[in-house]
């Protein structure tokens, strides 16, 4: 995967609920072709922001997946080379994370001294999970390897110039007390906000002033309706249609992502599907790029 260059771009790098597709043992339709099928095969939720403005490219993840490997492999040739072991990449400039989930930090191990080593790279998240990461002895051999950085919700942190990302605080279930938030990115010519999950747009007041004010939204799509969960306790996301209906009059470019694998829309023929291209709403999809 090629990043257009002298330019910041947002790069989606999955799609995917936390469990990614194939989801753990599922047996569904869909989950047995990706088993069988690994090109069918999609990861968890993750966006990169690549500024591609000085010869060295600067790279930042927005969230530690379970596929994390495979995302940064998306993006070796931006990376390129460590500066010390030419058989290995160079380790992105930093790592932002939304909240405490597995889709978002269980592809942390993954950094640490048993696999990629990284050294002193930069994270970012919320000092109640800085926390409870911290007093976790199972994470301190990864710990020495990260430098961690407490985020002040709502306060812009310069990237680069003209280039500034944001927390927000949005509502999503905390069963640690960590909180969550999304990421608000402002670039030279246009701005994303990035909401792979929220529990409800009612219990977010900011939502319609948010999404009304950036080029870009790209928003939690879990499911499409309460069906999928055969008859389980419904889970808090907003459903596809109700997004769509709620922001079909936002000037900006609706991008649905975090796909749980029950989700219709994930089959090109469906009729939900077609609902999201007669809504003129994205779907996103890995390597899908955005000029910030």
């Amino acid at each position: 995967m090629i990043v257009p260059g002298n330019q910041v771009s947002a790069v989606i790098l999955g799609i995917m609920q936390d469990g990614g597709l194939p989801h753990s043992g599922c047996r569904c339709p869909r989950c047995t072709t990706a088993f069988r099928t690994p090109q069918k095969a999609l990861f968890a939720a993750c966006l990169a922001i690549v500024d591609k403005r000085q010869a060295q490219a600067a790279i930042w993840l927005i969230d530690a997946t379970p596929d994390i490997k495979w995302q940064l492999d998306l993006l070796a040739p931006e990376l390129g080379p460590h500066p010390q072991r030419s058989d290995r990449l160079r380790q992105p400039d930093g790592l932002f994370l939304t909240h405490a989930h597995m889709g978002h930090i269980g592809g942390l191990p993954q950094l640490g001294p048993e696999a990629m080593a990284v050294q002193s790279l930069p994270v970012y998240a919320a000092a109640e999970l800085i926390s409870v990461l911290q007093s976790t002895y199972l994470w301190q051999p990864l710990l020495s390897c990260l430098e961690m950085n407490p985020l002040t919700v709502g306060k812009a942190m310069p990237l680069a110039p003209n280039l500034s990302i944001t927390a927000v605080a949005v509502p999503h279930r905390d069963e640690w007390g960590t909180g969550t938030v999304a990421f608000l990115i402002h670039g030279p010519r246009q701005s994303l906000l990035y909401v792979p999950d929220i529990d409800s747009w009612e219990q977010w007041p900011e939502a319609d002033s948010l999404l009304n004010a950036v080029n870009i939204a790209v928003v939690d799509a879990s499911f499409y309706s309460t069906g999928e969960l055969g008859g389980r306790k419904p889970v808090a996301h907003p459903l596809v249609p109700d997004t769509m209906h709620r922001f079909k009059n936002i000037p900006g470019q609706l991008v649905l992502t975090h796909f749980n694998h029950t989700n219709p829309v994930l089959d090109q023929n469906s009729p939900e599907r077609e609902e999201v291209r007669s809504s003129a709403v994205f779907m996103a999809s890995r390597g899908l790029t955005f000029q910030l």
